[in-house]
């Protein structure tokens, strides 16, 4: 009789499990692997040009890994999850999405993690930081509206000027308009790498805000496709280590830019509560009800697509999109349940004078009267009854 010996039969197992484990690693090579991306968005993507973004490179090399090739569905990602819910049928992947499990679209999963991301200190060389302290005394260059502006206004002794991009912040570098500058650390560590020849030094932060990490959006048409992009995403570290330095994001140990309580409030951004709900992200002040606050008779200065837009790239990070936050307390749909005909005035001191207590910032002097205004307007549309 025919006897297998055990180094053979090993061997026969072994072929069995490489075949079975080829014929899942291609269980979507039939058909190209559709991914979603921005064509205009380095360090991330870019559909034209040598660059190609880390987003790209990564995703041709998850395709290499599946045993298939990639296609492209390009579009504008201002508003990712609308424009996701709106194309996600029309591609299967999208490497850009918020691995925070409070960011949530219908019809998508996620994959691990795969990539931190940070603000960071951009400044001259041989300048040292080790905290938020570090940044007291200097002129900090910071986006309109962004998470540093919101920690440095909320707190006493820092002087910050605001830019709208980022290509203002390295010009006022140049100039010794400002000290340092608090950037997207992506964005900077690219256009110092590509633009200034490695000229500033790049150090990413973290604290409240600050951070974050991105998955992989999946569609959920394609069952078992997560998996193999998890396996693939965790196969591939030492690429995606080498893409993060290619592309020049900074790779340093991050520095604490955390609150602690030891770091005064900024007075003005201190208010009393009085009798709201527990964990109220809103506070009502003291106001004669007689009478009318100057800004309920201003003039709204956004259109209402502009105030929606506004909300959605100031507020949506708290509060969900369009005021929607999974989070109770942030819901800005209940206000008129909550503050009945009172909530406008509430919202209005809140929005103005913060809540730091809460994570709520002081956006006065930052956000115009009459831009609240608008996004107040807009919040009355979203309303539960």
């Amino acid at each position: 009789m025919f006897k297998l010996s055990f180094s053979s039969t090993r061997s026969q197992l072994t072929t069995v499990a490489f075949v079975m484990a080829a014929l899942a690693s291609s269980a979507f090579s039939a058909e190209p692997l559709r991914v979603c991306s921005d064509p205009d968005n380095l360090p991330f993507s870019k559909s034209e040009g040598p660059d190609k973004g880390l987003y790209i490179d990564l995703a041709e090399m998850v395709g290499k890994r599946l045993g298939t090739t990639v296609e492209y569905v390009w579009w504008l990602s201002f508003n990712q999850r609308r424009a996701l819910r709106n194309t996600m049928e029309g591609c299967d992947a999208y490497f850009a999405l918020p691995a925070d499990a409070a960011y949530r679209v219908k019809g998508v999963d996620k994959s691990n993690a795969f990539l931190d991301l940070s603000y960071a200190i951009v400044a001259p060389l041989g300048q040292t930081f080790t905290g938020l302290a570090d940044l007291k005394g200097k002129r900090v260059g910071v986006m309109y509206g962004s998470p540093p502006q919101i920690l440095l206004a909320t707190r006493e002794g820092y002087t910050w000027n605001t830019f709208r991009t980022h290509e203002q912040m390295f010009e006022a570098l140049e100039k010794g308009e400002v000290d340092l500058a608090l950037m997207w650390g992506p964005s900077a560590g690219f256009d110092n790498l590509k633009l200034f020849n490695s000229r500033w030094q790049v150090l990413p932060v973290r604290g409240d805000s600050l951070t974050g990490q991105v998955a992989v959006a999946v569609s959920k048409s394609k069952p078992g496709l997560k998996d193999q992009i998890n396996q693939a995403l965790q196969d591939l570290q030492p690429e995606i280590g080498k893409l993060v330095v290619k592309y020049g994001f900074p790779t340093q140990a991050p520095i604490d830019l955390v609150l602690t309580t030891k770091t005064p409030l900024n007075s003005s951004s201190t208010v009393t509560a009085q009798k709201l709900p527990a964990k109220s992200g809103f506070v009502r002040v003291g106001m004669k009800e007689t009478q009318k606050p100057e800004w309920l008779v201003a003039n709204a200065s956004l259109s209402p697509d502009e105030a929606k837009s506004v909300f959605n790239n100031k507020c949506s990070h708290c509060h969900g999109a369009n005021g929607a936050s999974p989070v109770q307390e942030r819901d800005l749909r209940k206000l008129t349940i909550r503050y009945k005909d009172e909530w406008k005035d509430v919202a209005f001191t809140t929005i103005t004078k913060g809540r730091p207590d809460l994570g709520m910032p002081t956006w006065s002097g930052i956000i115009p009267d009459e831009e609240i205004k608008s996004l107040i307007d807009f919040l009355a549309t979203v309303q539960k009854k």
